[in-house]
């Protein structure tokens, strides 16, 4: 068989291996080209604080290669208290990340120290004295201190619905010294001389409204209470 006939024969067996390779070596250098030139370097913080778990790994990815989705999900998982974070990609190598935080609205006593919590039952902090600008939640059964972490969550029904209460019982300007919660039907809160009593298993919506009515009727006549309780159908005002 001639020389040359043998030689097309190799190259055509080898064209299209060849032409494979070639594609896949030009499509690997310009992944590689892109994920460096927009390797994130640069991460601006826009929050309350500025020190979050997590940043240096993001700076380890590409950022047209990561999402604000994963972005987020990194950035509140590694760390307690955060509420929102917003996204902002500015190219080729800057990530703007504005994050809002929980606040505490409240101190949970437990066995050894108290809960900070946010009002969606988040603890943000363990300490072992309370936050004195805080209210203090007394609840019938003490936690443990030790079986839970900063980045918990509470999820017990009725230390959410008084997380509710305390919020709203807040917006309405009145300021709560304590909480009582004796695991039998009532949630007192404790206002100076004054006292709100909720029930654990009336409607809580109804509660509050009803609370706002009389608040407001009683700012209007300057009059002032000692004692609304909201157990029952109709609240009971002891002067």
């Amino acid at each position: 068989m001639p020389v040359n006939s043998l030689s097309r024969k190799f190259l055509e067996k080898i064209k299209l291996p060849f032409f494979l390779i070639c594609i896949s070596l030009s499509v690997f250098l310009l992944l590689y080209f892109l994920n460096t030139f927009f390797l994130i370097k640069n991460i601006k913080i826009e929050s309350i604080e500025k020190s979050f778990n997590g940043i240096e790994e993001l700076k380890k990815r590409s950022l047209i290669f990561i999402s604000e989705n994963e972005i987020k999900e990194t950035i509140i998982k590694k760390n307690t208290g955060i509420d929102k974070v917003e996204v902002e990609k500015k190219y080729p190598r800057t990530l703007i990340l504005k994050i809002n935080l929980y606040n505490p609205i409240v101190n949970l006593l437990t066995s050894q120290g108290y809960f900070y919590l946010s009002s969606q039952g988040e603890i943000i902090s363990k300490s072992k004295t309370p936050n004195t600008k805080l209210p203090i939640i007394n609840y019938y059964q003490k936690l443990n201190f030790q079986s839970y972490k900063a980045g918990d969550f509470l999820t017990f029904k009725d230390i959410k619905s008084t997380l509710y209460l305390i919020k709203e019982v807040s917006d309405l300007n009145i300021v709560i010294d304590n909480v009582d919660m004796n695991g039998v039907n009532m949630i007192l809160f404790n206002i100076g001389d004054k006292k709100i009593i909720f029930s654990s298993e009336k409607d809580t919506g109804l509660q509050l409204y009803q609370l706002q009515q009389i608040v407001r009727q009683f700012k209007v006549e300057g009059r002032q209470f000692k004692e609304i309780d909201l157990r029952f159908d109709k609240p009971v005002i002891r002067f």
